[in-house]
């Protein structure tokens, strides 16, 4: 739970950034960055083992690419486009696309509530981007930033198949640090191509990037992974679900956005395909 909330802060804080002309991948990476030493520092204290082999090497390549580098920079895009309640609401669209990709990739067994989970995933998508109220699939602003928000979820699924292939002889922890290696490494040349290197003009911009890379990032991490070594991973997904709803409270609370009827109900309906993915899976 405490994962999830510090993750909630993640909106606020990256308006906070833009506002002081740092751009939505500049900001990622350095998000990574000062989240790597960190969380290398909590392995060293819990000796855990960090290898890789050759073999996995493409691997963890990919993990990086795919669950971080890309994801990474669709969602911080999103946070500059659409409201910080869109873009945490639409990012929970990716266990109905791990329910997808499992079925696909690793050929597990689509089931009913499995299925269920997904249409209820989609049509929550549908009601907070506007669509079914008659708006067009890229009429606003606010839709391209919940588009790439959708995205970031699908990327943001990854996750799930990397480590599942990655992760059998790890501690998640480990697998975390080098797919943000692997992450940071692939982010770099995308920024300078679209942002260019441009550290923070003024000091409170330092700040901000400080506090996104030790809040939401190290600290979080460091609580859910510890947190997976306690509880059982149904749980402890079900209580991460406190990110979208911590995300809506402190965008009303500091930015007075205020979710529509249909967005809201939409916002419900994802929250609820995620819990029922959640019990499917422990079941």
């Amino acid at each position: 739970m405490g994962a999830g909330f510090l993750w909630g802060f993640m909106g606020v804080l990256a308006k906070l950034a833009y506002a002081q002309s740092i751009g939505p991948i500049s900001l990622a990476w350095f998000r990574l960055t000062v989240a790597i030493p960190l969380l290398g520092a909590f392995l060293a204290i819990k000796g855990y083992r960090i290898r890789i082999n050759r073999r996995e090497l493409w691997l963890f390549i990919g993990f990086g690419f795919c669950s971080l580098t890309v994801f990474e920079a669709l969602y911080f895009t999103a946070y500059s486009y659409t409201t910080i309640q869109h873009a945490a609401a639409l990012l929970y669209t990716a266990p109905a696309f791990v329910a997808l990709l499992s079925w696909i990739i690793l050929r597990e067994k689509m089931t009913w509530p499995k299925l269920i989970a997904v249409v209820l995933s989609v049509t929550g998508a549908f009601l907070v981007l506007g669509i079914t109220s008659g708006q067009s699939l890229f009429g606003t602003t606010t839709q391209i930033g919940d588009w790439l928000a959708i995205a970031s979820g699908l990327a943001y699924s990854s996750w799930y198949i990397f480590g599942k292939i990655l992760g059998q002889e790890r501690e998640p922890a480990v697998t975390t640090f080098l797919a943000m290696i692997f992450g940071a490494i692939l982010l770099f040349p995308i920024m300078v191509i679209l942002e260019g290197v441009h550290p923070p003009a003024t000091l409170y911009g330092w700040e901000l990037i400080a506090i996104v890379g030790l809040v939401p990032t190290a600290v979080a991490y460091v609580l859910y992974l510890t947190g997976l070594k306690l509880l059982d991973p149904t749980k402890a997904s079900v209580l991460a679900i406190i990110e979208p709803l911590t995300a809506a409270v402190l965008g009303f609370l500091f930015l007075q956005e205020r979710l529509s009827y249909e967005s809201l109900v939409g916002f419900m309906m994802i929250i609820s395909s995620v819990i029922l993915l959640t019990f499917q899976s422990a079941s």
